[in-house]
């Protein structure tokens, strides 16, 4: 029985480990496009460069034959933490660490694009 206890309190431990954020060797670049206007008023959309969802996990595959919302996660993120400075639509912007929040669950579509924080976002001139 003690055992058992034992096992118990290691995945209840384990599974309440802290997440590190995500670092990449890839830097990722996006274009700021849009304010969101379902999240906060530091929200804004933006398209990923070059999407590719095998080596960016934010992104996502959608069949061509299913209706998709304007920025879906094929190729688009919301950025909810981005400086005032970047918060220009146009500015393209580089990054490799950022935490993803998933798809906010008040919007109604399941393709909606991910909601991340970035942590080392760069302008690109």
């Amino acid at each position: 029985m003690k055992y058992i206890y034992l096992l118990l309190t290691v995945s209840l431990l384990a599974s309440i480990s802290c997440k590190k954020d995500k670092k990449h060797n890839d830097s990722f670049t996006v274009t700021i496009v849009a304010q969101s206007t379902s999240g906060t008023a530091t929200t804004f959309a933006a398209t990923v460069s070059n999407p590719n969802p095998d080596t960016q996990p934010f992104l996502c595959k959608i069949p061509t034959d299913i209706g998709r919302p304007k920025y879906n996660c094929t190729d688009a993120v919301y950025l909810r933490n981005l400086p005032a400075d970047m918060r220009i639509i146009g500015k393209r912007i580089r990054f490799t660490r950022y935490k993803d929040y998933g798809q906010n669950g008040l919007l109604s579509s399941i393709h909606h694009a991910h909601e991340l924080d970035v942590y080392d976002p760069v302008e690109i001139r």
